[in-house]
């Protein structure tokens, strides 16, 4: 990808992060959640460590733009900021069928 697409994707991360963290309070609480502030309500831990393997945690900056990537890279002509968290979540939800142990 190049440099331009990165710095849209990378645009993108905060407002889907944001609309993460409102699901998960209260309505009150939502509306306190900001573009400028949700950094210090995500958690420090970026990693989990399970299987003597480290993972990216879930709904990290970091795991949000990868899996943007891989949305862009199956959708070149979508436009970067129509991606919402509902993408993301049924991205997530694709994967666990494709993995699904029988």
């Amino acid at each position: 990808m190049n440099r331009k697409t990165i710095k849209q994707i990378n645009k993108q991360v905060g407002p889907i992060l944001v609309a993460w963290l409102k699901t998960l309070v209260s309505e009150e609480e939502a509306k306190k959640i900001t573009l400028d502030n949700y950094k210090e309500l995500l958690p420090d831990q970026t990693h989990v460590f399970a299987n003597n393997k480290f993972f990216l945690s879930i709904f990290s900056p970091r795991w949000v733009r990868k899996k943007l990537k891989g949305l862009v890279a199956r959708q070149p002509y979508r436009p970067i900021n129509s991606y919402t968290l509902e993408d993301i979540k049924a991205e997530m939800q694709t994967w666990k069928m494709i993995n699904r142990d029988f």
